[in-house]
């Protein structure tokens, strides 16, 4: 029930906002802050108990097959919904200081791109419910960027969708493809079909699948559209942009790409190449935001450096790997957001996003000088942070992958990551002192990074939440596709009813010991 509700809330809270006159700017915001928050209740309740899943319900039909609906919460996708939500709430928060009109047009077009993120990590099952929202969360990020962006707003808007829709053909092609071979959209089958292709038609589909995901992270060559696409959007969007919606495209490898193609990634060298590109799309991101001066291009670039990094971590195969890239990816949610809720704020004291202007916030203010400089120090992975956990254990991976030379890269590319973020700090707390008035944060903008240092500081000195719940649940078959699996085997040869019959004794034989036996 409650993961039904986290999906159903911010589109229902959304319609709300929408029905809402507005006039009133205090009333607006109040009533968009607690839309933002509802969602976050519920996914955190729902990682409190653990996570859950529904039935499957009838949607509709595509070639004569019947598409059902159905959300399932557990491990990564669950600490994503959560990530989603906790950045939504703090992302309208922190708009009631960054925008200068348009409050309930910013709640619709936010609470609409959460809902659609929120479902795209919850759709683990199902190719084209996982699709739909996969895409529409173009829409509302477009409008969003389109209402409240900088001067080049039309162009961003123009390179954002083009990349992102073009990007997502491949993925269409490619699950068409399977849905109408294997005649189910559900993950299980999909995969079962996918075996027994040609291996040259299984190399086709993952480079398909790939080339859609590496454009939504993004991965290099394919990220052109994210400098422009972040420096234009207004702060509070570019934050869940980085911290969330860029999620969903490492979210693509973890749960499609890699158990899909597991067999052909295993057995061959391709896992080796996707590590290759991931991680050098990490150097070249990092070398990218070592030159920015721009400080929202400066931080789309180091997500681009970041998430890479996180990408080729997928690629190693481990469980404790996988549960370091689940932190690594709370973490950089964590800072990037807020770097971009501080950098709003800084723009708006200076009027500038020039990094050589914001001047020497640590003697203008201290208060807003410690908390970008914690923020931006956490960014760099101390220990006792949170990334920290996730980058240690992706590096071990890496070393034990095969290849040392990987895990010396990824360690070369995390010091490149401390070169642009220690030349940020300097630029934003230790440059010249300006001629300006005096500035300080409001009380409310302290408040709302409270949240954020804090769970920058727990998940760091205790990761075992995450760490503990990325195990994936073993997912329920649908009775009706295991039979409908044995019944194929049974045609094909593949199994016999003796043997069928000689397992259900040999059951039913131990069973009997069980119940003699006790406990023993």
């Amino acid at each position: 029930m409650l993961i039904t509700f986290l999906l159903i809330v911010p589109f229902a809270c959304s319609c709300l906002m929408l029905a809402s006159s507005g006039r009133d700017a205090r009333a607006t915001f109040n009533m968009g802050l607690l839309c933002t928050a509802l969602p976050l209740i519920l996914a955190s309740a729902l990682i409190a108990t653990g996570g859950g899943q529904t039935g499957s319900y009838p949607w509709f039909s595509l070639l004569g097959i019947n598409i059902e609906f159905s959300l399932s919460g557990y491990g990564l996708s669950l600490w994503m919904a959560w990530l989603t939500a906790l950045l939504s709430f703090l992302a309208f928060a922190y708009s009631h200081s960054a925008l200068s009109f348009g409050i309930r047009e910013f709640a619709v077009g936010l609470l609409a791109l959460e809902g659609t993120i929120i479902g795209a990590f919850l759709s683990t099952q199902n190719i084209v419910q996982f699709i739909f929202f996969f895409e529409a969360m173009i829409l509302p990020a477009a409008v969003l960027i389109a209402l409240h962006g900088g001067l080049k707003r039309r162009r961003a808007v123009l390179v954002f969708s083009i990349y992102t829709l073009v990007g997502s053909v491949p993925l269409l092609f490619g699950a068409f493809y399977l849905i109408v071979h294997s005649g189910s959209v559900n993950i299980i089958d999909l995969t079962a079909t996918l075996k027994t292709l040609p291996a040259s038609t299984q190399v086709l589909l993952l480079i398909a699948f790939s080339l859609t995901f590496a454009v939504k992270t993004p991965i290099f060559p394919l990220h052109s559209w994210q400098g422009i696409s972040y420096s234009e959007a207004p702060y509070p969007l570019s934050a869940l942009l980085s911290g969330a919606m860029a999620k969903v495209g490492v979210f693509g490898f973890a749960a499609w790409v890699i158990p899909m193609f597991s067999d052909i990634l295993q057995t061959t060298d391709y896992k080796y190449y996707f590590i290759s590109i991931a991680l050098f799309s990490m150097l070249y991101g990092a070398a990218l935001a070592l030159k920015q001066n721009n400080i929202k291009r400066l931080l789309a670039f180091s997500s681009l450096s970041h998430l890479s990094l996180a990408v080729a971590g997928l690629f190693c195969f481990s469980n404790a790997v996988n549960a370091g890239v689940a932190v690594m990816l709370i973490g950089h949610g964590l800072t990037a957001g807020a770097l971009f809720f501080l950098g709003g704020i800084a723009q708006k004291w200076t009027g500038s996003t020039n990094i050589k202007c914001f001047g020497a916030f640590a003697s203008t203010n201290p208060v807003y000088a410690s908390i970008f400089g914690f923020v931006g120090i956490a960014a760099v992975a101390v220990p006792g942070t949170v990334g920290f956990v996730g980058e240690f254990l992706i590096l071990q991976g890496l070393f034990n992958s095969g290849f040392a030379f990987f895990a010396i890269v990824g360690g070369i590319g995390i010091i490149c990551s401390a070169a642009y973020m220690l030349r940020l700090l300097k630029n934003v707390l230790f440059g010249s002192v300006p001629e300006r008035a005096s500035v300080s944060l409001s009380p409310f903008e302290g408040v709302t990074a409270v949240p954020i240092i804090a769970l920058i500081l727990y998940f760091g000195l205790h990761p075992a939440p995450v760490l503990n719940s990325f195990e994936q649940k073993p997912q329920n078959i649908p009775m009706e596709n295991f039979e409908k699996y044995i019944e194929e085997l049974i045609s094909s040869g593949m199994l016999e009813i003796e043997k069928i019959d000689a397992i259900t004794e040999d059951l039913d034989s131990a069973a009997e010991d069980l119940e003699e036996n006790g406990d023993d």
